[in-house]
């Protein structure tokens, strides 16, 4: 909140004293410490009543009172919701302001070159109001003018002739009382506010500049009172400038209006963002000059009360033309009534927040402009007739003008409730769509939704909207056609996101069935039992993504979410048949290992019963490895197949290490007792050779037995068992060559006499074995 008030420095006299001055008030505010010799800017606003001139000078404070940062970001405007306070102001037909005010608080700033200067604001009484005279309101508009470095002169609409006239009439007295030789005033602005053809001349300085050129514009063809009317202008200000603003919003009629900045239009924010630094820039700041020189607040305390003096004092002349006066103040009056019966026609018939097309508005305003057109005409008027032709001309053409405002008012609120109208349109579908963040329906669930929302939407364009019965409404056309648009969209969206929900219940199928899947030894039939089960989930994940779980036969993508899950599941089929089959070779890889780590060489053997303990134990530790116990009976079998098999050749090799092993063994007893049995030398020696051998053969025997046995065993693995039909074969074999070998020692001795009891040698044979 701005810190000050606005102080009432003049205010009308009584008597013969036209103006009262508070030289007090006025001391306050100039020749405080901090002020009193700082150069002054000082910008004045004035025009007509309830013309909104208070309503500005606040936002100049906010500006003025920001920082400058806040200055160049744009966030001097404050808050959204903060009331506008500052110098009075409120709403209503009736004036507020009287005299000349100024803000008791000086803002203190600095020009672009570093200097420090106060800049004051100064707030007018409104002219043409039903209590003040020409005479007061031209004294009014001369002093604030005189005194000031720059005038805001505030219109409503356009800039008409007859505000120029008023101006030359105003400046006048103050061109007179300044006695200057040449231009006695700094900066005019003319402020049009309420500007409502921006697509002709556009907002701000730059529409400004281009209609201020038009208003004038010298030519030789131009009436002389025109053309002398525009010359007094340019000979009266050093700089004339023009800056074109939007209405601030129908809000600002209301009662309750306080000024919050988010009740004002946003090109009304938008412009007042340029309209500020304009005037108060560093770069653009424009302090009060006098015969050349800069005024100080000290100095301007003292102009102030000389001019103030001057215009109580006799030594102002009376207007030359009081007759012409009275004469433009009852064109004006005339004129004013004629526009204000057309206001009063065209709001009688145009409501707030109902539009109506364009052809019938514009019927509505011939209507009501021909009706004003002639109360002009019909009222009594002391002007000349040229004045009244040139007024009709100019009343003719600002009503026209004002067709403009309300066809730009009109376009708003059909704006307006063509976009509330898509509101309930959205509104609708997000009801259904809010719990799952996005659109999925079945497309005849959509469709439906569409007609409801089209249907809901189209009430409230039609409660907003003022028809002849009968007429076909093309706006109304638009309106539905631009919904079908997005019913179009929506159903692309929906086309997406539906198939997003068949890619999420699809991975819900593809994840459950992978858990199956880590699984070992999966059957086929538990496969297939999975399947279903996970499909009926898929197919209820799958309906749960969906806005509404509509179920119908005609299901694209319900049928396209089976296709897929089909597709996944023979996959999975195919994976397990590869699963089972890599399970077999683990199975018989782990076997094979376990087998050969106990067999040792590949020349080792086993006892029958041994080698099936260990087939048993390798069978045993498989299942362990390969978690066999949650093995499904059909893959089980087929892995219990593949060992029996491999068994079956294991035993086949083991026979024939076994044979292999007695045939070793037994070729080592051979070869040991040829060696023995062999005899080598002379006769003699044979003789003691077989001699010697009669008696140690059954001792070498028994020996070469052992180490043959040993050789056996030393080839086999795993546990010895009694009955033992490869070992028994092995003892068989040595003692049936034990025969052989006994046999022909025994036959030689008998020949050469010396066994001569032939029933002692089987006893000793017995002996040796």
């Amino acid at each position: 909140m701005e810190h000050g008030k606005g102080v009432q420095v003049v205010r009308p006299g009584e008597g013969a004293q036209r103006y009262e001055l508070d030289e007090e008030a006025l001391r306050r505010v100039l020749l405080r410490q901090d002020v009193r010799g700082l150069p002054v800017v000082v910008v004045s606003v004035a025009g007509a009543f309830r013309g909104g001139k208070s309503f500005l000078l606040n936002f100049f404070l906010r500006y003025l009172n920001a920082s400058r940062e806040s200055q160049l970001t744009g966030r001097w405007l404050g808050k959204e919701d903060e009331p506008l306070t500052g110098f009075h102001w409120r709403g209503g037909c009736e004036r507020d302001t009287t005299g000349i005010h100024l803000w008791s608080e000086p803002i203190i700033t600095t020009t672009e070159n570093g200097k420090k200067v106060a800049v004051l604001l100064m707030d007018t009484q409104g002219t043409f109001d039903s209590q003040t005279t020409i005479g007061q309101n031209s004294t009014i508009f001369a002093l604030s003018t005189l005194i000031s470095s720059v005038q805001i002169y505030n219109l409503s609409g356009n800039i008409r002739e007859d505000d120029l006239q008023n101006l030359q009439l105003f400046t006048e007295y103050g061109r007179v009382v300044s006695n200057a030789q040449d231009k006695a005033f700094q900066t005019l602005l003319f402020l049009v506010r309420d500007w409502a053809n921006p697509f002709e001349h556009p907002y701000g300085l730059t529409g400004g500049s281009q209609l201020l050129r038009r208003r004038l514009q010298l030519n030789r063809n131009q009436e002389p009172e025109l053309r002398h009317v525009r010359e007094h202008l340019h000979s009266c200000f050093e700089d004339i400038k023009c800056f074109l603003m939007p209405h601030p919003g129908f809000c600002v009629g209301e009662r309750n209006f306080d000024g919050r900045i988010t009740n004002l239009n946003e090109n009304f924010k938008s412009e007042l963002l340029e309209l500020a630094p304009s005037l108060f820039d560093p770069k653009l700041l424009t302090p009060k000059v006098i015969s050349g020189e800069l005024v100080s607040a000290e100095d301007f305390f003292e102009y102030f009360k000389k001019y103030v003096n001057i215009f109580n004092s006799d030594e102002v002349p009376t207007m030359g033309t009081i007759f012409q006066a009275t004469a433009d103040a009852c064109l004006l009056a005339t004129t004013r009534k004629a526009r204000d019966l057309y206001s009063q026609q065209m709001e009688a018939r145009v409501r707030d927040s109902v539009s109506v097309s364009n052809a019938t508005l514009k019927a509505w305003h011939e209507e009501a402009r021909d009706q004003a057109l002639r109360r002009f005409t019909e009222n009594r008027n002391l002007a000349a007739q040229a004045d009244i032709d040139v007024q009709f001309s100019e009343l003719t053409k600002e009503l026209d003008t004002l067709l403009s405002f309300y066809l730009w008012n009109n376009d708003k609120k059909v704006r307006d409730t063509m976009a509330l109208a898509a509101q309930v349109y959205e509104a609708a579908l997000s009801r259904v769509s809010a719990e799952h963040a996005r659109l999925c329906l079945h497309p005849q669930d959509l469709e439906e939704l569409h007609a409801d929302a089209l249907r809901q939407a189209l009430a409230v364009f039609d409660t907003a909207r003022a028809e002849p019965t009968g007429e076909e409404d093309e706006i109304r056309l638009e309106l539905k056609c631009k919904l079908e648009q997005r019913y179009e969209h929506l159903c692309v969206i929906n086309e997406q996101n539906n198939k997003n929900s068949v890619m999420e219940a699809r991975e819900v199928y593809v994840r459950r069935m992978k858990l199956e899947m880590d699984q070992p030894g999966v059957s086929s039939e538990r496969l297939s039992t999975q399947h279903r089960e996970i499909m009926d989930l898929s197919k209820s994940s799958f309906y749960l993504l969906r806005n509404r779980s509509t179920q119908r036969d005609d299901d694209p993508h319900l049928r396209r979410l089976l296709q897929e899950i089909e597709d996944c599941y023979a996959e999975f089929r195919q994976g397990i048949v590869k699963s089972n089959r890599m399970m077999r070779q683990m199975a018989e890889y782990a076997y094979n290992n376990y087998m050969t780590s106990a067999w040792g060489p590949q020349t080792c053997c086993f006892h029958p019963r041994a080698l099936e303990d260990l087939h048993n134990e390798a069978v045993t530790e498989v299942n362990k490895q390969l978690h066999g116990d949650k093995n499904e009976d059909e893959n089980k079998a087929a892995i219990m197949e593949v060992l029996a098999r491999r068994y079956s050749e294991l035993q086949m090799n083991n026979e024939y290490n076994n044979e292999r092993a007695v045939e070793q063994a037994f070729n080592a007893y051979v070869m040991k007792m040829d060696k023995l049995t062999r005899p080598s030398g002379v006769p003699a020696l044979v003789f003691a050779f077989f001699t010697i051998l009669q008696f140690s053969l059954g001792f070498h025997h028994e020996e070469t037995k052992r180490v043959a046995v040993q050789e056996f065993n030393h080839r086999r693995r795993g546990t010895p068992y009694d009955q033992d039909p490869y070992y028994d074969r092995l003892v068989k074999n040595i003692d049936v060559a034990y025969e052989n070998y006994s046999s022909p020692v025994m036959t030689f001795l008998r020949e050469l006499g010396f066994c001569r009891d032939q029933a002692a040698l089987p006893a000793n044979n017995a002996r040796m074995g």
